[in-house]
Formats: structure tokens, sequence, C-alpha cells
């Protein structure tokens, strides 16, 4: 596959903005990328271009997923799974041991990914 997971850094904001932007019909600002993310944050690479991330936020054994993007080009080829199973993997193995996540209704595509690995519907906001 050619993927790759690393720590995110700060040198990738610029990348997950343009990212953010060509994802989301209501993007994050610029300025929401700062390292208030760090240090739960995960850039993955397909060679060496910046193809998505995924962040997580939270203390102790629980965890919210705020936001997760994979470049629309390469969407529908597993990554997005590959990255979750991934960093849901690392997580457990430091001890936490629930997960959240806001999802919206329509997006049927996350919210089946998100069912595989185990999360269920809570409630509606």
């Amino acid at each position: 596959m050619g993927l790759r997971l690393r720590a995110a850094t700060t040198g990738d904001f610029a990348a997950f903005v343009a990212i953010e932007q060509e994802s989301f019909p209501h993007p994050w600002p610029e300025e929401a990328f700062t390292d208030f993310l760090l240090p739960w944050a995960w850039t993955l690479l397909f060679a060496d271009e910046i193809v998505g991330y995924i962040f997580y936020h939270g203390i102790g054994e629980e965890m919210v997923i705020i936001n997760v993007a994979i470049r629309p080009c390469y969407q529908g080829q597993g990554w997005g799974d590959f990255m979750l199973k991934t960093t849901l993997e690392n997580m457990i193995n430091i001890g936490v041991k629930r997960f959240y996540l806001d999802v919206r209704v329509s997006n049927t595509v996350a919210r089946k990914l998100y069912e595989k690995y185990g999360f269920v519907f809570q409630g509606m906001r």
C-alpha cells in the first residue's frame, strides 16, 4: 500500500488545512490547527505526501475522535480504515478503554466504518 502513519507535528498543519478545505463543506478554520491537537494527532502519508489525519482528545481511559479526513482523491481505498484501526490499537495499547465521537447522520460511509470498530449510536444532537 505504501501507507504509513506517524505522530503529527505542527509542520503538518498547512497540509491539514488544505485537506480539511477539500474534504468538508464547513471546514475547520486555519486557526483551529494548533499545538492543542498534539500529542494525540496522527498524520497519514502515502509515499511522502500527507494524505490524511486523525485527531483525538481526552484524558486517562477516555478519548474522543475530534476530526478525521482523507484527501478526497484517495478516499474509498481503505485508507481511513487503516488509519482508524491503527490509531485505535495504539490508544488501547496505552490504556484507553472508551472512545467517543460525533458524526453527521448523513455521513453513512463514516458511520459504517465506526460501526465496524464497535462504535454504537448513543444519541443525536
